[in-house]
């Protein structure tokens, strides 16, 4: 019986010091917020420049605002200005930075890891934040490079065919099913084949096999076309396209009747990510965390998923966690891609070597 008591007596002391400590944390974190949410508020107004296809542009951009104030009690004002293609943006504000000017827009938003890798090195040109520790609802996996880049919605690439011209039997459920010589003549890629240089890294197929299967798949391949294409599908120019950049893209034709199909190849999976990261030489850095912070809110997902059919496998409640969960319950583990991940191996030079053979189908 005094075993009994003592173990229940120990248990007990152990949950209350676990609660203590978790209600320290929490303190902690409102500590922090409100200090941030008072520089914010003194800064008062955010300059964010992006192209018009990201979040809807102006209306994007004032929906967004609103929600971030209403979400911390701000009165936080935006100027936006239409902007180059992301890669341009962040040569742009690696150039200021090199330079000590201010970077052009508080905010930068990146949709790609290797655009993020640019404003890392040579020089980190990214503030660094303890994002959990400020926002609970953060996971600290949706974070690289020590707190520079904040992952905001992901993305699972994979093939997209029509359902008329592919028959039940080749509908390919992974790369090798494109190599079936009944789908000879069928098949599309990008020009840049994206998502094949992640493959090239040392977690998933290596250089060699994916120079391999990227040679094999080249005699496939009728044409190229750029992600967002998808109407050439729908057509049947192409029945196939591999990699997409991902099912939002897609799903707008499959919401309005178009015959397409998205797989999730099996052999290949993976989720890479879109990012808000914050210069070190904005003017309003601190409106700038809140900005990306409100992303990853409930508000801030719903409103991803509205505009571009993306959100964050890694927030609870979303259309990719649960995506993310039934790949699991399958059997299939996405490979999680990050920045620090990009950044290990020399993803660019693997890029460059696929990109230079499946050119020649273009030609």
């Amino acid at each position: 019986m005094t075993l009994i008591v003592s173990l229940v007596a120990a248990l007990s002391l152990s949950l209350l010091g676990s609660l203590l400590n978790d209600a320290a944390a929490a303190v902690k974190a409102n500590e922090k917020l409100a200090a941030l949410i008072k520089a914010a508020q003194t800064e008062g107004m955010l300059n964010l420049v992006w192209g018009e296809n990201t979040f809807r542009g102006l209306h994007g951009v004032r929906e967004l605002v609103s929600g971030m104030n209403k979400e911390f009690g701000t009165s936080i004002i935006a100027n936006w200005t239409p902007g180059p293609s992301q890669p341009q943006m962040a040569a742009k504000i690696a150039q200021e930075f090199a330079a000590g000017v201010p970077s052009t827009s508080d905010v930068y938003i990146g949709g790609s890891e290797t655009y993020i890798a640019t404003l890392a090195t040579p020089l980190m040109v990214l503030d660094q934040f303890d994002w959990a520790a400020t926002f609970p609802q953060i996971d600290p996996a949706a974070v690289s490079l020590k707190g520079a880049a904040l992952e905001i919605s992901g993305r699972f690439p994979g093939i997209v065919y029509n359902t008329k011209l592919i028959s039940q039997n080749d509908v390919p459920k992974s790369l090798k099913d494109l190599l079936n010589p009944r789908l000879k003549g069928k098949v599309s890629t990008q020009p840049y084949i994206s998502y094949f240089d992640i493959l090239s890294g040392p977690k998933l197929w290596g250089p060699e096999r994916t120079v391999d299967y990227v040679q094999k798949l080249s005699a496939q391949v009728a044409g190229l076309m750029r992600c967002g294409e998808y109407e050439r599908v729908v057509s049947g120019e192409f029945p196939i396209h591999a990699l997409a950049c991902g099912e939002g893209g897609v799903l707008p034709f499959m919401e309005k009747g178009a015959p397409l199909r998205y797989v999730i190849p099996s052999d290949a999976a993976m989720v890479t990510h879109r990012y808000c990261a914050v210069p070190k030489n904005g003017r309003a850095k601190n409106a700038a965390k809140l900005f990306c912070a409100f992303l990853m809110t409930k508000s801030g997902q719903e409103f991803q998923w509205n505009v571009d059919r993306q959100d964050s496998e890694k927030f609870p409640g979303t259309r990719y966690n649960r995506i993310l969960k039934e790949l699991n319950a399958a059997g299939v583990k996405p490979l999680d891609v990050s920045v620090d991940y990009v950044m290990s191996f020399p993803v660019l030079k693997y890029a460059k070597e696929l990109e230079n053979i499946i050119k020649i189908v273009g030609n």
